[in-house]
């Protein structure tokens, strides 16, 4: 099995200036553990789990 075949093309994010009950709210609505952190231009910054919060 390859990951194309498991991963998820639209991925959801949030920025770092977000509150952490959007992250979580993220997470719950998508039924993900994850959600990857951006800023401008989607650039990639970071991650936030359900650990985290």
């Amino acid at each position: 099995m390859k990951i194309k075949d498991v991963m998820v093309r639209q991925v959801k994010t949030c920025s770092a200036n977000d509150d952490l009950g959007r992250a979580a709210q993220l997470m719950w609505e998508h039924d993900c553990g994850a959600i990857p952190v951006t800023e401008a231009d989607d650039y990639l910054v970071g991650i936030i789990t359900d650990r985290d919060a």
